[in-house]
């Protein structure tokens, strides 16, 4: 029997779900609504929301009108507070998660603790975080780093969408090598992306070929592929549904399926329904069946 193996978390993340729908909401209500960057960073959901309104601009300052919605990755105060004082008006957002650790650094700021974040720095969920600080720094995962020595003490955050191994093994090395009198440091790994990483483990294990779903420009999804990519070279990450076009499968008797937390589920459906008509019959990654109809 041939298998698709899916994973058991697939979809929207309850962050990316909240956005969308508030997006869509707003723009049943408006027929217009601002953002500074993609909302979410998969390019068929932007098509769909664009299509019925939705512009997208690269700062305040080419904001005049509202409503405006905060992007899931969140936006920096200062930009939040250029829009207030436009008195534009602001719909927030921005993932909860990422709204406690906006908290936690202006916590750890006002303390006088060195503020050093795990993550790409063109990110826009760091770049938005690096502005609720004024001593914060940032270290890529597995790079060098040297520190100012005026800091006594340091609190060490990760990007949200790290693994959990990667943000770990940084962490260590910066507590390794430096001397701080104090170090706290904090998890701050998204449980639901830690979550599909051990997946992306296992099914790339016991399948022949391995689809991660999801946008390309999409960090999250994009680390699920090198992951699976690690254990099975014969990964795929595919964006659009003409992808799968051009992938034999010729021989291949297991498919893992995976997707990333802004990946949407009509999407899905459509892998899972092509799928089907190839003859693969869907399972859980942990062996248990389900149903092979997609219709």
């Amino acid at each position: 029997m041939k298998k698709l193996i899916v994973a058991k978390n697939t979809g929207f993340c309850f962050g990316v779900r909240r956005t969308v729908q508030t997006a869509e909401n707003l723009l049943k209500k408006y027929g217009v609504l601002y953002s500074i960057g993609d909302i979410v960073h998969n390019p068929a959901v932007m098509r769909d929301l664009e299509s019925k309104g939705l512009r997208v601009v690269k700062s305040a300052q080419e904001v005049s009108e509202g409503p405006f919605i905060v992007r899931s990755h969140g936006i920096g105060r200062y930009t939040m507070d250029n829009l207030k004082k436009k008195g534009v008006e602001i719909y927030d957002a921005t993932c909860p998660f990422l709204k406690k650790i906006h908290s936690l650094i202006k916590k750890l700021d006002r303390k006088k603790y060195l503020i050093i974040i795990v993550g790409d720095e063109n990110h826009p969920e760091v770049i938005a975080i690096k502005e609720y600080g004024n001593n914060v720094c940032i270290v890529q995962a597995a790079g060098s780093f040297t520190f100012h020595n005026q800091y006594s003490k340091a609190a060490v955050i990760g990007q949200t969408t790290l693994s959990f191994n990667d943000y770990f093994k940084t962490a260590r090395s910066i507590i390794n090598n430096t001397d701080f009198e104090k170090i706290v440091l904090y998890n701050t790994i998204c449980r639901i992306t830690d979550e599909r990483q051990d997946e992306s483990v296992a099914i790339s294990k016991i399948a022949d070929m391995v689809f991660v779903l999801g946008g390309k420009n999409s960090s999250n999804t994009t680390k699920l592929y090198k992951n699976c990519l690690r254990f099975n070279k014969n990964t795929w990450h595919i964006e659009s549904i003409k992808e799968l076009k051009d992938i034999s499968l010729k021989g291949i008797q297991s498919v893992g399926l995976l997707s990333g937390t802004s990946t949407p589920d009509g999407f899905i459906y459509a892998v899972k329904k092509y799928m089907h008509k190839k003859g693969y019959r869907e399972v859980q990654y942990n062996g248990q069946r389900r149903s092979g109809k997609t219709s």
